[in-house]
């Protein structure tokens, strides 16, 4: 037995954060979406034919931030939207 599992009755001592994980979802890739490597000489992700990938075109995502502030017994409401 390992210094850090020591058996205590019947369960095993673990540390906080051992506690609270959860099993690992396996995630399908995407077939369209490039396939990405480091280019060590420019330190950039680059796809599979060296195009750097910031010229790819854009993954289409949107973004909506909503923000309340409560001063002086006032609510305020903001919202910003970010697409790509």
């Amino acid at each position: 037995m390992t210094a850090t599992a020591q058996r205590v009755g019947t369960s095993t001592i673990r540390p906080f954060g051992l506690t609270k994980a959860v099993p690992v979802k396996v995630i399908e890739i995407l077939k369209d979406e490039p396939a990405l490597t480091l280019c060590p000489d420019r330190q950039i992700s680059v796809t599979k034919d060296g195009t750097p990938f910031i010229h790819e075109p854009s993954m289409g995502t949107s973004l909506t931030t909503k923000q309340q502030t409560v001063e002086d017994s006032q609510l305020d409401e903001s919202t910003e939207n970010d697409t790509d």
